[in-house]
């Protein structure tokens, strides 16, 4: 892996979140490879080809309801094999009023080169655990 493969793989995932805090799902959607899946934080079923554009929409629905949003990422570990890259890192986010949330969470991004272009192929987003619960004796 080249660091110019590791800045562009970077580059494309960070867009994808920049596009949904910037409103602009047409430009969230171009970085998503056709066949794109996606698990959810707030999504019980694997989100496939046939209903990202919906899943996007209500996304974004959902997201203007809650309030301002404050997004971060960090901790970015990049593997890139060939036209194959997978890149994990974890996220805080926090909705303002009037349905504030706040959550850290991981993610899991796979991508795919085509065309001279990385596109998303599968995202898995989940919430960080705080540790291992307790055992009752």
């Amino acid at each position: 892996m080249t660091t110019n493969e590791r800045e562009e793989v970077l580059r494309t995932v960070k867009a994808v979140w920049e596009r949904f805090l910037d409103r602009d799902p047409q430009g969230m959607l171009a970085l998503l490879d056709e066949h794109c899946t996606v698990w959810d934080t707030f999504q019980p079923q694997l989100v496939a080809k046939q209903t990202i554009a919906d899943y996007v929409a209500r996304d974004f629905a959902q997201s203007a309801a809650r309030g301002t949003l404050s997004h971060t990422m960090e901790d970015f570990v990049v593997g890139i094999w060939g036209d194959t890259a997978l890149v994990r890192f974890t996220t805080r986010f926090s909705y303002a009023p009037p349905n504030a949330i706040s959550r850290r969470g991981r993610t899991t991004v796979v991508l795919r080169r085509t065309d001279d272009a990385w596109r998303l192929v599968h995202v898995h987003e989940g919430e960080r655990p705080s540790g291992v619960p307790p055992v009752d004796a």
